[in-house]
């Protein structure tokens, strides 16, 4: 059997999609960006019975990743609000003013190898090995309105309000990396050999589908996690948090 590895990212699902390059680090393993939805037709030949023999349920890795909120404190009101409008962040806008804001990336990167056997005739019958997924919030900068000093009542009140939607964030992806990761095994086990001239290209066409086929699931974690947000960003969670205070 010979080994490659294809990768490719799916960046924060609430920005534009796009692809990285990955340096190869390992000698005889080969890393490539590949491009959402595109398969190379020369990538997959049907197989037959004795190419479909080498299957094995592939293995599914799983690694969370919590990188710690970044503080910001050098922005007046207005600058966050360019921030938020730039980011997309509009029901923010809705308020007179932007005192704060919690600007994470979240999103999965998903990685695999695959292995190949050369059968009769020279053919090359590709299988896949094995599939990472690392998942969680890979950026998360919070931004406080710079007027309000360290240690004062609207600060405090202000920092507790973003830090809940870091919680909230790390709340939803908890309840749904289980959710996804069992359509990832379904999807995975369901990728059968198949005969390939070019088993970079065909690494590239298994990381394309299976980024196509958990773009359901995705949507699902993505439209939850902002219904879930948009609980403590009312006008009467507002003035809640404006009573708490006299120094606004």
């Amino acid at each position: 059997m010979h080994c490659s590895v294809s990768s490719a990212l799916i960046p924060s699902i609430f920005q534009n999609w796009k692809a990285i390059n990955i340096k190869s680090i390992l000698s005889g393993y080969a890393f490539f960006a590949a491009s959402l939805f595109l398969w190379p037709s020369n990538a997959m030949a049907e197989a037959d019975k004795a190419c479909l023999a080498i299957w094995k349920k592939p293995e599914v890795k799983i690694e969370v990743v919590s990188i710690k909120p970044r503080f910001d404190h050098s922005k007046s009101s207005q600058q966050i609000e360019r921030i938020a409008k730039k980011s997309g962040f509009s029901k923010s806008l809705r308020h007179a003013s932007l005192l704060g804001l919690t600007h994470s990336s979240i999103g999965p990167s998903l990685g695999v190898a695959t292995k190949y056997k050369v059968l009769e005739g020279g053919k090359k019958c590709l299988r896949l090995d094995w599939v990472k997924l690392t998942f969680g919030a890979r950026k998360t900068n919070i931004y406080i309105d710079r007027k309000y000093r360290k240690g004062t009542c609207a600060y405090k009140a202000i920092l507790a309000h973003e830090l809940e939607h870091v919680r909230i964030n790390e709340r939803v992806i908890e309840e749904y990396l289980p959710i996804i990761t069992k359509e990832l095994k379904e999807r995975s086990a369901g990728v059968r050999p198949f005969y390939t001239k070019n088993s970079k290209d065909a690494g590239r066409s298994i990381v394309n589908r299976l980024m196509f086929e958990l773009d359901s699931v995705l949507e699902d974690f993505n439209r939850a996690r902002m219904e879930e947000n948009d609980l403590i960003d009312t006008p009467a969670a507002y003035a809640a948090t404006q009573a708490t205070c006299a120094d606004w």
